[in-house]
């Protein structure tokens, strides 16, 4: 009995030791936070869908994903959309009016790269 009770007490006391040492690190700063998900702001359009809306085009905007090591994973249209609809809302758009999205081989700097293209706007409320 007297041993399961030291136990417990060398248990709770080290168990005690680490409760104030609790700590999360990480590599991402709360501004890159912010600028990776600014692009959530941003809705894609079809052409369908804006008739009858009123919209200002705000300008022609451009987006990639990019291997650039063999090692790398290879690029994906989603992570290229990601990026335009990001660059749309530093134009200040909510919308962006997807044109297309190509795939390239042996690009300069690039294994392979997504190229996504389109349409920055602005849709009134």
């Amino acid at each position: 009995m007297r041993l399961r009770v030291m136990a417990v007490g060398l248990l709770t006391l080290a168990l005690s030791g680490c409760a104030n040492n609790w700590g999360f690190n990480s590599n991402v700063s709360p501004e890159g936070i912010k600028d990776y998900y600014k692009g959530d702001s941003v809705t894609l359009y079809s052409k369908a869908e804006l008739e009858g809306i009123n919209y200002v085009t705000l300008g022609s905007i451009e987006g990639e994903a990019c291997q650039i090591a063999a090692i790398d994973a290879p690029p994906k249209d989603a992570d290229a959309k990601a990026d335009v609809r990001r660059r749309a809302a530093d134009m200040g758009a909510n919308g962006l009016l997807l044109d297309s999205c190509v795939r390239f081989n042996d690009m300069p700097g690039c294994l392979e790269q997504v190229l996504c293209s389109g349409q920055a706007i602005k849709v009134a409320d």
